[in-house]
């Protein structure tokens, strides 16, 4: 008997098939794991074609939607696999806006350098003199109504600053630092997205005040580079690094810091150098929380080339 001819939704049912099963093979695929992308224009734009000829797709648009986040969490196996071809591939495309996976790379590096910023500004946490004790006691134990409001505005500025939208992120940080005048981090959020906005003499003014909360110079350099890498300025935060282990290289936490920029910018080699110098005069100093953070980072990173 001759086969059956394959209707359009049969199509978008095996190209859905064969990305699932490229999802699942990505290790060793090398630059060939592109394909997957391909194949998820081509699945987007027959389902487009289907729901304007008004098909029941939904459940194919269900599994192109798990497909989707399943490359999203294999995201940092798939980005070693493929490496420049991604990046190439994309500079061919130039016909239309491209789909989200096609900036898979920058997504992906976005989220890495959040993490970095936050798990540094953990680390940092036991860098705190009394006044900072005391800050963190009336924010998280006992926090009065107007450092609730504040904090409410700086995560409301985080999220305009992941958005893009860098005027509406200072424009909540400095709300929140008028609530919180003595807290350094709410006025080090204003200089730097100042700084970042092209507002050089307003940035300079909210470092100055915030050189007066209580900081050393290197503990200033410290948070504030780490801010930048948070906010993904990795060379103003590699500064703010280098200036803090010139300051004091016996402190471990400029070299934590600069090891959060490496490991941001894919100098994994550097990093993980850093990470240790960072881990040897933690220990030196008696510092079992830095020296734990940093071997802990150590580890993640002599893992990676693995996963």
């Amino acid at each position: 008997m001759p086969s059956r001819p394959r209707s359009p939704l049969d199509e978008v049912r095996q190209a859905l098939e064969r990305v699932e099963m490229r999802l699942a093979n990505l290790r060793g695929s090398g630059a060939d794991g592109v394909e997957v992308l391909l194949l998820l224009d081509q699945v987007a734009d027959r389902l487009e074609e289907l729901e304007a000829a008004g098909a029941d797709v939904r459940a194919e648009r269900g599994r192109l939607e798990s497909a989707w986040q399943g490359l999203q969490r294999k995201a940092r196996l798939f980005l070693r696999e493929v490496g420049p071809a991604l990046r190439a591939e994309r500079e061919r495309r130039t016909v239309g806006p491209l789909r989200p996976w096609w900036w898979l790379d920058e997504a992906y590096g976005r989220a890495q350098r959040r993490a970095l910023g936050r798990g540094l500004l953990v680390a940092l946490a036991v860098v705190a003199t009394v006044a900072v004790g005391w800050l963190a006691y009336e924010r998280f134990l006992a926090p009065p109504p107007q450092v609730r409001q504040a904090l409410r505005h700086a995560a409301w500025g985080q999220e305009r600053m992941e958005a893009g939208d860098l005027a509406g992120a200072l424009a909540k940080f400095e709300a929140a630092a008028r609530l919180t005048p003595d807290d350094p981090e709410m006025v080090l959020w204003v200089g730097v997205l100042r700084q970042k906005l092209g507002d050089e003499e307003g940035a300079q003014a909210a470092y100055g005040v915030a050189r007066c909360l209580g900081l050393s110079e290197k503990e200033f350099l410290l948070r504030r580079g780490t801010l930048f890498l948070e906010a993904g300025d990795l060379e103003a935060a590699r500064a703010d690094a280098e200036a803090a282990i010139e300051l004091d290289p016996r402190w471990g936490y400029g070299f934590y810091l600069r090891a959060s920029v490496e490991a941001a910018a894919g100098e994994i080699g550097a990093a993980v150098a850093d990470y240790r110098r960072a881990a040897d005069l933690a220990h030196i100093a008696g510092d079992t929380q830095l020296e734990a953070a940093a071997r802990a980072q150590m580890a993640f990173f002599l893992f990676y080339p693995e996963r």
